[in-house]
């Protein structure tokens, strides 16, 4: 089975969409299907790491203008839609596709359509449900409440819904913890610091900061980083000045160590899923306009303590949420339970959605 996945990050982008792709890619080679991937070299592109684990990436030029910050999804792709679809039938042009995998805010069912005559199946990762798509399949893992409805008109009829966390796309590493899940009670003794592979406005500096705020040495924390991110060499001059910060960067070991930690401050993107996976009892700042709705419904969930949009959070607020959820045992488990909740079916709704795509 030949399996291609049209997804791309960059600076604006991010490195989630790749991330979760790579997670569904490797789930779609262990069941013997042969996968490539087909990304713009946009600056802070991940093709690199993509070829690092034994994929081959089909490449479509960079844009002609070297933008970074985009106003809005629709200039995602960094050229027209049409340019984009023709570019990307040339580098397909000799292939038998039978499963086309999309994950991109910048594309919708005009592209989808072009490909209708040389892909057997078509399938959309999205979770913004603003715009058409042409697909067979559809998976929203950010979809709390199931509905059906929200697609409803947005694709054919026949399209199958992959909806909700217990589609999450966890790299096999956090279900190998599955066993070992439990719930978050005793002292915190661990945070675990995670803003994404980008990060581009330093969220993890203030997060930082707000954790020495509490000048606690008995408390450490393990913060992550990206190889992409900018302020990664200032980051890591400021973890060596305090014994209980431990500096990581571009980890392979995510899942041990938010299964090591107590709490945990972060994004409310890709990430948000593996950490209630965990049941790990996370303050959350959402780091874009796509993020603020699941958080909102996340914090409603009582799931995670949800802080507001980045600009809108300091290190204050952050320090006294901190503090909050340190001397608050019974929040922290009552965090963990609801969380654990809500993944009770995963593993069997995600088997089943292999072998529908494999089909």
């Amino acid at each position: 089975m030949n399996v291609f996945i049209r997804v791309d990050a960059s600076i604006a982008i991010g490195t989630g969409h790749v991330m979760r792709c790579l997670t569904l890619a490797e789930r779609l080679r262990g069941k013997g299907a042969n996968v490539q991937f087909i990304c713009r070299e946009h600056p802070g592109h991940l093709c690199s790491l993509i070829e690092s684990m034994g994929y081959q990436v089909l490449k479509l030029p960079a844009p002609p203008k070297k933008t970074i910050h985009f106003s809005s999804h629709k200039e995602w792709l960094g050229v027209s839609l049409l340019t984009d679809a023709k570019q990307t039938k040339e580098l397909v042009k000799n292939e038998k596709i039978d499963l086309l995998i999309v994950d991109h805010y910048g594309i919708h069912a005009d592209w989808e359509s072009c490909f209708r005559s040389i892909a057997k199946k078509i399938m959309v990762i999205d979770d913004l449900a603003d715009r058409r798509h042409d697909c067979d399949f559809l998976l929203d893992q950010n979809d709390l409440a199931l509905e059906l409805k929200r697609y409803h008109g947005l694709v054919p009829s026949h399209c199958k819904l992959f909806l909700g966390p217990n589609y999450a796309l966890l790299r096999n590493e956090f279900f190998n913890l599955l066993p070992e899940k439990w719930i978050r009670s005793g002292h915190v003794k661990r945070i675990f610091i995670f803003f994404g592979g980008i990060d581009q406005t330093n969220e993890t500096s203030k997060a930082i900061a707000a954790f020495l705020d509490l000048n606690r040495p008995d408390i450490e924390a393990d913060v992550v980083i990206g190889q992409s991110n900018r302020y990664k060499h200032e980051i890591a001059s400021l973890c060596r000045l305090h014994k209980n910060l431990h500096f990581h960067c571009e980890v392979r070991n995510i899942a041990e160590m938010m299964h090591q930690a107590d709490l945990s401050i972060g994004a409310g993107g890709t990430t948000t899923w593996e950490r209630l996976f965990l049941g790990l009892p996370s303050i959350v700042i959402s780091i874009a306009a796509n993020q603020e709705k699941i958080c909102e419904n996340l914090a409603k969930l009582k799931v995670i303590k949800y802080l507001g949009k980045r600009e809108e959070v300091n290190t204050n607020r952050i320090t006294s949420q901190l503090k909050k959820l340190i001397e608050n045992e019974q929040e922290r488990v009552d965090m963990s339970k609801r969380a654990n909740l809500m993944f009770k079916d995963a593993p069997l709704h995600q088997a089943k959605m292999l072998n529908e795509l494999m089909s």
